[in-house]
């Protein structure tokens, strides 16, 4: 399971939209948009391809999954723009965060279905069900930080 939902969204309840922050552009909705968004690579609603090498994912995957390691200040996944913000895609920031519910409660209902299959991550190719929550766990908890709620 990601996370502890209770945990999420509890967290989730001290962002303040205006909230500015600690590194990064994003606006806090656009965080929250950011991660339904990630998660949806991991439901397959928005199937990825591979950006990089075989060989670049596999070290890549090798740092994000099978290390302690945060994931570094910086770092750009290849399907985002450059220098700038995607569009914002609900009303506001309380609708981002009704969506990243569904999306969560989606991602472990499509993993139910379908325990076997590895949905691609653009940066580290396949993902089984217990890699992407290794992931989704240090995305959230970095994105956290950008906002300093943890």
């Amino acid at each position: 399971m990601i996370l502890e939902r209770v945990d999420i969204f509890k967290t989730l309840e001290r962002l303040q939209s205006n909230a500015s922050p600690a590194f990064g552009i994003m606006t806090p909705q656009h965080m929250v948009e950011h991660l339904v968004f990630s998660i949806r690579f991991s439901n397959e609603k928005e199937p990825q391809k591979l950006y990089f090498p075989l060989e670049k994912a596999e070290q890549i995957k090798s740092f994000v999954i099978y290390s302690d390691a945060e994931l570094p200040i910086g770092f750009k996944a290849p399907v985002l723009p450059k220098d700038e913000l995607l569009p914002l895609s609900y009303q506001d920031l309380s609708s981002a965060i009704e969506m990243l519910k569904l999306e969560l409660d989606a991602f472990d209902s499509y993993f139910k279905l379908n325990p076997h299959n590895s949905p691609i991550n653009p940066t580290m190719g396949k993902l089984t069900h217990t890699e992407w929550i290794v992931f989704h766990n240090k995305h959230f908890k970095h994105h956290f930080k950008q906002f300093n709620l943890v």
